[in-house]
């Protein structure tokens, strides 16, 4: 084959099951790396390098219009549904040295006939007049402000981290540095922002030599490189003699700041208690791999753990400085060193800032660095980092793209980026006085920019008068008739862009075979307690093994997950059906077991400093958490995970944290401060206090989920703390000790155990001691079956049973956004019939540039509109995430389901291939690694009875399935999620919009309970005099933060599991 690819380097990864390769066009200039690590799904990264010195928001912008059609393929939305076809899914996202575009496919097939379709998008997009207004910004008919960007900025412009970091970009770089620019956009900038100059930015970066193309999976090498050949064949020659400009590399380099920098700036909050502060330095060259090793390390060595040098002195004390501190970088051509630092007394921020920075100083006397704790810190990281690969692809596209952008263009630097962990033993040779050296050169002779970030009751209201004026000024400017051109012009461009796409052009690509798809099968096998009858291995050598080393009758209930691996992940599962309502609000503390002094039966008393120390020295992970895997959340999940070698240890850690931890009255003091310090923080977000009160007010107080909840346990804690200081602390430590008795006893406790079990010479046998210790004096173990674990919908309050025409409004300070749900009750069993047929309805409504996409993103009335089915809690959710236009949104949203109903909307057998595959798709990307592929094992045998090869029963089903079961379903269930009757709403919204919106839901039929976040307790909430009374617990909400990568399709964050098994 004749190709103008040049290989520049290719070598096996030596920590990890991975094989990378680069090329380079030597006739376009065009990149093509490969990592080859084995997976069903393959993944397309596709990297520019973009540098722009302005806030205009053009690379963000651009991101967002590349997807709305190309040179030979003109049809918004043809990348998404012809992706939908082929198993696939597009995303993007925008920082400030890259714009990546995504592609992710169940197997290679689709892919390969995907990429070049892609990259054509890439190179020769549309970029139309019409796509830019819609897309971007735009004035309504009714002269609001709306566009799919300008609302996804719109939802984080004021928030606090958003405020800070743009600040801390522009005090670290130069006014004319790419670095120093916010290139999502800003509200004032997007306003203006023109598509010329859109078109401007694309033609000066958007260059084949300026694209890499990053693939990661197990595809055809021959195949790729003559589908890559085929492309750069139709691209233009690069030219012989000018050179293009390649960006950062060959601008100006920003140097270290001359000075040390300390700036306050406010956000909108009417809670002004805690604050929060930002520091950063532009540290080393970031080639020199050692040093960043290093650096990294030293930032680890700070934060890592509560007993790192700014956690213990900061955060692990009474009357706490921060509730956390974090570590970051950011990998320019001089990486920036981040820390930021949350839950801060608003008053103590200044001297929080000096403190930190005298620590740090403190660490350039040699005598005061702990070099055996950074030993441990080096052992930690390296083993994480190879955990982490083994696991998946991703850290390498990662270095892939870093080094397409900074790199040498010979291709040289990707192997000495990634093709061993040397540095790692570099390291651990070096003296305290090596490491005492970086921290002076690197954090205390170098200087520091801090951004102090303070909240303002009065900015909020500020806030709340600039939007009024806004609008006033707005309706002022064009008056009646201008405002209906507005309308009519907006009208005419959606009309434009949703021209539809021929169903010739989809279906002459074909369909991809979905038994193709090499779903990654791990083997089951069981002991114990397990006596379920499905496919678990009893023949082979490891299931002898394991029958062979469980003692005769041995009453624990173990599954084992086993997969190639160098680690191991037990998860030891719990149910609180045994825990006493009350004791069930101390969870929170129970989540920091890990981190408690231990006595053991000899008398012997570790700290919690040892512990930590300890623990961290065996242990990769540990942590408390609820639900398994993010799902099923009225279950305790104790994980950890580990090297195969140190299994036993684990099992004793496991042992020592549950049985014999110590709750030390100053410990537990500081994890209450803790807790209570975070609550403002939370309360900023509109999307938590959503979810806050729809937990709080949909579930009874047996239910983990509203026992935890930030807000229910808000006064809860306070009083916690004052009884203590009291001195009352015993009966504090008498409900801890009946808490952890009742939760982690053996009825209650059953074992998933995946990775490397192969490696592990007694798998069963290892327990006998943790369940000797455990069993004490009782002899008669009752053992809790696995059919009487604990589901959400077990647990539904009244309202939560009827759920019928209440709605519950939460007012946000600061907010420009609002968050909105809707739910109604489905069938709890995971194999009723209905549950098939309201996953298709779902894939078609929800569909990437399916109607919901069009009819609510596409004309800026939120940046996203989804359905989360749930069937652990028994509710079918419509979502509003960052709506601008709530109202409109949820009118479209029911007028789209109806006109699917009455067939005024078509259900054709090509929307209904598509929308299987994009559930194929899904299905596959949860089990893209042998871990998820272990884990979604488990969850479908065990906790969703739906067997072990859910993936060919689902495929069964869903191709039995027509048009009429879609109506079916969108009768049933999805029409009355807009009916009163039969659905309750939450939503969290701006002041200003907060009266219009309470009619508008009053005149629908629901009884409406509005309340203010941060309003005093007893001055009562707002409440129709017809409105049902809501749980006790709903009496005082409140507010929290949000986050957003700013990306074509954003993931919506939620405190909720959902257990879709799209």
């Amino acid at each position: 084959m004749s190709s103008h690819f040049v290989k520049q380097t290719s070598f096996a990864v030596d920590y990890s099951p991975a094989h990378v390769t680069k090329w380079r066009s030597s006739r376009t200039g065009l990149q093509l790396t490969y990592v080859n690590q084995p997976s069903p799904i393959v993944s397309g990264y596709f990297a520019v390098a973009t540098e722009i010195a302005d806030d205009s928001g053009c690379p963000h912008t651009l991101e967002h219009l590349i997807f709305m059609g190309s040179k030979t393929f003109p049809y918004k939305g043809l990348l998404d549904n012809l992706g939908n076809r082929m198993f696939s899914s597009t995303n993007a996202w925008t920082g400030v040295d890259q714009t990546v575009y995504t592609l992710t496919t169940a197997g290679w097939e689709g892919f390969r006939i995907l990429l070049p379709i892609y990259l054509e998008h890439l190179l020769y997009p549309t970029l139309t007049e019409e796509a830019c207004l819609t897309e971007v910004y735009h004035i309504d008919g009714k002269g609001h402000e709306k566009g799919v960007v300008f609302s996804e900025i719109q939802g984080i412009e004021n928030e606090s981290w958003f405020k800070a970091y743009a600040e801390l970009q522009k005090t670290l770089y130069a006014p004319e540095s790419g670095y120093s620019s916010e290139t999502g956009g800003m509200l004032v900038n997007l306003r203006n922002l023109t598509n010329d100059q859109i078109r401007h930015f694309h033609k000066v970066m958007y260059r084949p030599d300026n694209l890499c193309v990053i693939i990661t999976g197990s595809i055809d090498e021959e195949e790729l490189l003559q589908v890559m050949s085929d492309f750069d064949k139709t691209l233009d020659l690069l030219p012989e003699t000018s050179r293009a400009k390649r960006p950062f590399v060959d601008s100006p380099l920003d140097e270290p700041l001359k000075e040390t920098i300390v700036k306050s700036i406010t956000f909108p909050d009417t809670d002004e208690s805690i604050a929060e502060f930002y520091i950063a330095w532009i540290g080393p060259d970031s080639k020199d791999v050692l040093m960043n090793t290093a650096v990294d390390s030293i930032g680890s060595y700070f934060t890592d753990s509560p007993i790192s040098l700014f956690n213990k002195a900061l955060v692990e004390i009474e009357n706490p400085l921060a509730t956390e501190i974090d570590y970051s970088t950011d990998d320019y051509m001089r990486t920036a060193l981040n820390f930021s630092v949350s839950g801060v007394p608003t008053e103590k921020l200044e001297f929080v800032d000096q403190k930190l920075k005298e620590l740090i100083k403190s660490q350039i006397d040699p005598k005061n660095f702990d070099l055996k704790y950074m030993a441990q810190v080096l052992k930690q990281q390296k083993l994480k980092f190879v955990s982490q690969t083994e696991k998946s692809p991703q850290t390498f596209s990662n270095i892939a793209i870093s080094e397409f952008i900074y790199g040498n263009t010979d291709g040289s630097d990707l192997a000495k980026w990634s093709k061993d962990l040397n540095e790692y033993d570099k390291l651990a040779s070096w003296t305290a006085e090596q490491w005492s050296q970086v921290i002076k050169e690197q954090f205390v002779d170098n200087h520091s920019a801090t951004i102090l970030a303070r909240p303002s009751a009065s900015l909020e209201e500020e806030m709340r008068r600039q939007h009024k004026h806004l609008m006033k000024e707005t309706k002022k400017k064009y008056g009646k008739e201008g405002l209906a051109k507005l309308g009519e012009k907006l009208r005419l461009a959606q009309e434009k862009n949703d021209k539809p796409i021929p169903d010739s052009v989809i279906t002459n690509f074909g369909k991809p075979d979905p038994s193709k798809i090499a779903f990654i099968d791990t083997k089951s096998y069981k002991a114990g307690l397990n006596t379920i009858e499905t496919t678990y291995v009893e023949d082979d050598a490891l299931s002898k093994l394991i029958k062979k080393d469980t003692p005769e009758n041995f009453p624990l209930f173990f599954h084992f997950e086993e997969y190639r691996s160098e680690f191991i992940s037990i998860n030891v599962v719990t149910s609180s059906t045994g825990v006493e309502p009350q004791l069930l609000k101390y969870l929170s503390i129970m989540e920091e077991i890990f981190s408690l002094s231990i006595r053991l039966p000899d008398g012997q008393f570790i700290p919690y400093e040892e512990v930590v120390f300890q623990i961290n020295d065996d242990l990769i992970e540990f942590q408390v958490e609820n639900g398994f895997e993010s799902q099923f959340l009225e279950l305790l999940n104790i994980r950890i995970k580990l090297s195969c070698v140190n299994y036993q240890k684990g099992i004793k850690w496991l042992l020592n944290v549950l049985k014999y931890s110590v709750f030390e009255q100053s410990r537990i003091k500081v994890i209450i401060e803790k807790i209570i310090n975070s609550t403002p923080e939370k309360k900023r977000s509109g999307e938590l206090m959503m979810y806050s009160a729809e937990g709080r007010t949909l579930f009874n107080d047996g239910s983990i989920r509203k026992a935890q909840d930030f807000i229910n346990t808000d006064t809860f804690y306070k009083d916690l703390l004052e009884k203590i200081e009291q001195g009352n602390y015993s009966d504090v430590e008498a409900d801890l000790n009946k808490l952890r008795d009742q939760l982690f006893n053996l009825d209650n406790l059953k074992l998933f155990i995946v990775g490397g079990i192969t490696n592990i010479k007694n798998p069963v046998s290892s327990w006998v001691p943790f369940y000797n210790a455990l069993k004490g004096c009782d002899a008669a173990i009752k053992a809790q079956s696995i059919d009487e674990l604990p589901h959400s919908h077990m647990f539904l309050s009244e309202v939560g049973k009827k759920c019928s025409k209440d709605a519950s409004l939460i007012v946000i300070p600061g907010t420009e956004s609002t968050h909105f749900v809707t739910s109604v009750r489905i069938p709890t069993d995971y194999l009723h019939e209905d549950m098939f047929k309201i996953s298709l309805a779902n894939a078609i409504l929800t569909a990437v540039e399916g109607p919901f996409w069009r009819g609510i993103r596409g004309t800026g009335l939120a940046y996203g509109a989804l359905i989360r089915r749930n069937v652990d809690t028994g509710f079918l959710s419509f979502i509003i995430y960052r709506g601008s236009a709530p109202e409109q949104a949820i009118n479209v949203a029911k007028q789209i389901i109806d006109e699917h109903i009455d067939g005024k909307a078509e259900i054709s057998p090509m929307i209904i291939e598509n929308a299987i595959a994009s559930l194929v798709n899904e299905m596959a990307n949860g089990e893209s690694n042998s871990y998820e592929a272990a884990t979604s094992k488990i969850s479908d045998n065990i906790f969703r009875k739906r067997g072990p090869h859910y993936v060919k029963t689902f495929l069964q089903r869903m191709n039995q399935l027509t048009a009429d079961d879609v109506r079916y379903a969108l009768k049933k269930y999805f029409a009355p999620m807009f009916s009163a009757e039969t659905s309750v709403i939450f939503c969290s919204l701006p002041l200003e919009t907060a009266d219009e919106f309470k009619s508008f839901l009053h005149t629908q039929g629901y009884d409406v309970h509005l309340e203010h976040v941060n309003a005093a307790i007893d001055s009562g909430s707002e409440e129709e005099e017809d409105s049902m009374k809501l749980d006790d617990e709903f009496s005082t909400l409140e507010e929290e933060t949000s986050s957003g990568e700013e990306e074509q399709q954003e993931e919506v964050v939620e405190e909720e599991d959902d257990d879709d098994d799209e």
